[in-house]
């Protein structure tokens, strides 16, 4: 179960604080929120009555205030509930994902077999690194005597045995009605008929093609084991795809006796790779008109040095950043880290509607609370309901190094200063077009003295993940960036993706990183 505390509530990123903030002036009367420690987290400890706020039969924390104080406990009680849900789905997607790379790559490498007896050995191989197994085999049926005889098979007690059949015993039974099963109790099922094997648990899954069923895979155990449906259901899969493999590699080997079959399975694959030579560069200029969207250099700030990088996930990506001189003479410069919801080349189109979006409107808009304000109702009146993008932007006077910070639902950026000390800069507003015009946004004052650097960034960088599950997280990245604060600011961003990678080490990055960052001349 994830950890959630009353601190990470009142600090997400999506602008919560201001809603408490707007909920205690509509009740009229202070109101306090303290966790379980008894630390204040909001408002000053006063008078009043106290309502809990508590998850999963721990409490929280609490909220005092007078009467309508209940219904800010409430809102809490709320959101806590659901960052524990949005934790555990985060967490089951990405060992989903997982298994869905595995079954994947599975895939690719059967399609590159004709050969019955490797595609048997590439599917036992593979079904070992998903479930574990002492012994195994994949039994195919012969039509005209219904004897399940084994063309692969790994361990001491499946290999060598014979005796199967459509009907008789555990695999007979599965070849019969074609749905797989799972026995934990091989040694006192009935259906036993090889006295002398020592397997103490097994699952099988039938080969099918449609309908038909040309066979089975068994995986079993000596040792005892509590196989459970999540195993059959990968079985299943796998057993869908050998059987598939299987019919094809049967299909190869007669082919090859008939010349004009062949010709014609050549000339499929010369159609199928012509599809995806298309496709691929219909992707590939996708992802050049994307990378063509960034600056191509950077302003040049007279006593400053800045850096980006963005990489994405994808082919194409749904991060933005951008950096550019405001045309109206003040000498001002706006910088701006995006990342609109969700991947792939539907995000970088709306990516590239934020980016002439914010070019359009620099220089009309002002002040800087305005210009996002205008962005997000644009934004709002032209994308799909479930379309939004979080932003943090920096109006920057070089001068002075004095600048106003707005973060439309952004994750924190950080100013390091020269000793190495990590100043968040929080949300202050809702994510760009999410909500209806009309709602206010706040800003931030910043002041960059020399020796200081601002990073902004997206939040590919802190929730990288290795094969463990654990978050790069916000610690590591002022660490990072700390420890690098006096080179340059293509060297820091070097140095952040190379402790990103480190980090994540053989774990699939699953979203956009990007960074920007502006260093103070010392």
């Amino acid at each position: 179960m994830a950890r959630i505390s009353l601190k990470q509530i009142l600090a997400a990123q999506n602008g919560l604080r201001p809603v408490v903030e707007s909920l205690a002036l509509a009740i009229g009367g202070p109101v306090t929120v303290q966790d379980a420690s008894g630390g204040a987290l909001f408002g000053s400890p006063g008078p009043g009555d106290r309502f809990p706020v508590s998850h999963d039969g721990k409490d929280l924390g609490w909220v005092t205030g007078a009467n309508g104080a209940e219904a800010v406990a409430g809102l809490l009680q709320f959101l806590a509930d659901k960052e524990s849900e949005r934790k555990a789905l985060g967490s089951e997607v990405l060992h989903l994902y997982r298994e869905v790379n595995l079954i994947y790559s599975f895939s690719e490498k059967l399609a590159a077999l004709l050969d019955l007896q490797k595609v048997a050995e590439l599917t036992l191989q593979e079904a070992r690194h998903l479930i574990v197994a002492t012994d195994g085999a994949i039994l195919l049926l012969d039509e005209p005597s219904d004897a399940l005889n084994a063309i692969a098979a790994f361990g001491d007690e499946l290999p060598g045995l014979s005796g199967f059949a459509r009907g008789k015993g555990i695999a007979g039974t599965v070849a019969a009605t074609g749905v797989g099963e799972i026995v934990n109790d091989v040694m006192g099922d009935p259906r036993r008929i090889n006295a002398v094997i020592d397997v103490r648990s097994l699952v099988c899954a039938p080969l099918k093609v449609g309908e038909k069923v040309i066979g089975v895979i068994v995986l079993a155990s000596t040792l005892p084991m509590a196989y459970e449906a999540r195993e059959l259901k990968l079985l299943n899969t796998l057993a869908l795809q050998t059987a598939t493999a299987i019919e094809n590699a049967r299909l190869f080997e007669r082919t090859v006796q008939a010349g004009h079959e062949r010709e014609r399975l050549l000339a499929l694959h010369q159609q199928a790779e012509l599809a995806r030579a298309g496709y691929e560069r219909e992707l590939n200029l996708a992802a050049t008109i994307q990378a063509n969207l960034f600056p191509a250099e950077l302003p040049a700030l007279a006593g400053y040095d800045l850096a980006a990088r963005s990489r994405p996930a994808r082919r194409c990506g749904g991060d933005y950043y951008d950096a550019i001189a405001v045309p109206d003479g003040s000498g001002l410069a706006l910088l701006c880290v995006a990342d609109v919801s969700g991947k792939g080349l539907p995000a970088s189109l709306l990516m590239s509607h934020m980016q002439a979006t914010l070019r359009a409107l620099l220089g009309r808009s002002r002040p800087l609370t305005s210009l996002v304000g205008d962005a997000s109702g644009l934004l709002y009146g032209s994308t799909a309901g479930n379309k939004y993008v979080t932003a943090a932007m920096l109006e920057l006077e070089p001068a002075t190094g004095l600048g106003r910070y707005v973060s439309a639902g952004h994750i924190n950026s950080w100013l390091i200063d020269r000793h190495g000390a990590a100043h968040a800069l929080a949300s202050t507003g809702s994510p760009l077009g999410l909500l209806p015009p009309g709602l206010p946004y706040g800003e931030t004052e910043v002041a960059i003295a020399p020796g200081d650097c601002l990073v902004l960034c997206s939040d590919g960088v802190t929730d990288a993940q290795n094969l463990e599950e654990d978050e790069f997280g916000e610690a590591r990245l002022a660490e990072a960036i700390a420890a690098v604060r006096h080179q340059s600011a293509e060297q820091i961003v070097a140095h952040v993706f190379e402790a990103v990678d480190a980090f994540a080490a053989s774990a699939p990055q699953f979203d956009d990183i990007t960074l920007l960052v502006v260093r103070r001349h010392g």
